[in-house]
């Protein structure tokens, strides 16, 4: 049974969603480019944000600013970590399926390393790719 606060571990079969803008034009023609995965300035110190499926269904991972569309990345836990990647819950007060990866964060982001581990996400590692999803425009 699945721990409610989202801090069990992270198990292999375990989906992870990652959200993409589709504004920024990471995603065409079933061609998902590695600066999908690629770690934002400040925000990403502890490692490139992602979602547990089994506590945020994929329109919830979807939800980003009002009115703009984003698409969603399904990843399999498991194929990060057979790949070195350490996977983290991270839940945060309202997102008990916030996950990290913190071999991909704002220090590394330019590292070869980490744009190696950006192309394996996007090109071998990324399951499906879902979308676009559509914020709803705040009332």
């Amino acid at each position: 049974m699945s721990s409610p606060d989202g801090n069990e571990p992270i198990a292999d079969d375990e989906l992870l969603y990652r959200r993409i803008p589709a504004s920024m034009s990471w995603y065409t023609e079933a061609v998902l480019s590695p600066m999908a995965f690629r770690p934002h300035g400040e925000r990403d110190v502890d490692g490139i944000s992602l979602w547990r499926a089994k506590h945020t269904s994929i329109e919830q991972a979807a939800r980003g600013r009002p009115g703009k569309q984003y698409y969603v990345a399904v990843l399999r836990a498991g194929d990060l970590m057979a790949h070195g990647m350490e996977v983290t819950a991270t839940p945060k007060q309202g997102e008990p399926g916030h996950a990290s990866l913190p071999a991909l964060n704002s220090e590394n982001r330019r590292d070869p390393a980490a744009l190696d581990l950006q192309g394996l996400l996007a090109r071998q590692l990324t399951v499906r790719v879902e979308g676009p999803f559509r914020t709803p425009d705040s009332s």
